[in-house]
């Protein structure tokens, strides 16, 4: 079942009407998370998707499998339900030996421009593949939407083309889920600039414009809410793209929710070329957010971006929530 976003229908039925009828499966005793306690993996654990996907699946009576290399960062946890199993994920034998007996998967890998293009997307069509050998029955896959002409988009949108070729002749169901432009990138790698000048807070961008939308999200505190409803009723979102976004906003309605919340005065400002750009893959891809649309099959209908994340998740936090929740201060 695809999600017509051009016609806002959901396999022949109008949105509202499914959104509705999910309401209803939502409120039955007997959901399938409620009533099966199976397994559930992640991969990618130990990085912000994963680690909001841990904190919420943690908190239902699942037995949790942690499969990652890196079994320290995960010390912490004292839950019984979760169990942490070293793994390499680039090893088939390794991955299939953590998938065994699981019901459902999520998956996240990075985006490492150190390596040579099309090592992401082998890498997740290998872990699909393992998927379902090993017999998983729900794969819920961080994607990109298709239609970004960028490295990281063209990797996840193909693996999650390939994720839909194979569930037609196979046993797997995969969601997709689709991560907006993290908000935690303003105190991060595009973090703005206060001008000496006249001491205006500036949000400084290049091969974009005043109109480029941004769907933005709280991806430390909002997917995981997400997932947990998705797999609270898996069969309603199989093989569904779902925008994981709490806001949507231009560089300058950013740059005034900003001014708005801490008092500082803030612009946008669009030049010919940011320090911050500092890898030619992250140019093409904000060059993408203006020529096709972060989102290409919302493009004119931004506003609707948020609408799948937002009934999984009432609570997604937009970028003035996210501001106050952080204490974010462009100056310090």
């Amino acid at each position: 079942m695809d999600l017509k976003s051009e016609s806002s229908t959901f396999n022949g039925w109008k949105l509202e009407d499914v959104l509705v009828g999910r309401d209803w499966a939502f409120q039955t005793k007997e959901s399938t998370m409620s009533s099966t306690h199976q397994p559930i993996a992640i991969i990618g654990v130990t990085g912000n998707q994963g680690s909001s996907v841990l904190d919420s699946l943690l908190t239902t009576p699942h037995p949790i499998r942690a499969l990652t290399g890196n079994p320290s960062k995960l010390s912490h946890y004292r839950q019984s339900t979760l169990h942490v199993q070293t793994t390499d994920i680039t090893s088939p034998a390794q991955v299939n030996a953590g998938l065994k007996g699981v019901w459902a998967l999520f998956v996240n890998t990075l985006s490492d421009y150190s390596k040579p293009e099309g090592t992401e997307e082998a890498l997740l069509k290998s872990i699909i593949d393992s998927a379902v050998e090993c017999g998983v029955q729900y794969l819920v896959l961080s994607a990109l939407p298709a239609g970004m002409p960028a490295r990281a988009y063209i990797a996840k949108s193909n693996a999650m083309e390939y994720a839909k070729q194979i569930s037609e002749k196979s046993d797997l169901k995969p969601i997709f889920v689709q991560m907006g432009w993290y908000m935690s990138g303003f105190s991060g790698y595009m973090k703005p600039i206060v001008n000496p000048e006249d001491g205006v807070v500036e949000f400084r961008w290049s091969t974009i414009d005043d109109k480029t939308y941004f769907p933005l999200v709280s991806a430390l505190t909002d997917l995981g809410p997400v997932v947990k409803a998705i797999l609270e009723n898996p069969e309603q979102w199989i093989n569904v793209e779902i925008p994981v976004v709490g806001d949507v906003l231009t560089i300058p309605q950013v740059a005034e929710v900003y001014s708005r919340v801490t008092g500082q005065p803030a612009r946008a400002v669009f030049l010919d070329h940011v320090p911050q750009e500092a890898i030619p893959q992250w140019i093409s891809r904000h060059k993408g957010y203006k020529e096709a649309g972060y989102f290409p099959k919302y493009v004119g209908r931004e506003t609707e971006i948020s609408d799948l994340a937002r009934k999984l998740n009432p609570q997604m936090k937009t970028f003035e929530q996210w501001l106050r929740d952080t204490d974010f201060d462009a100056r310090n």
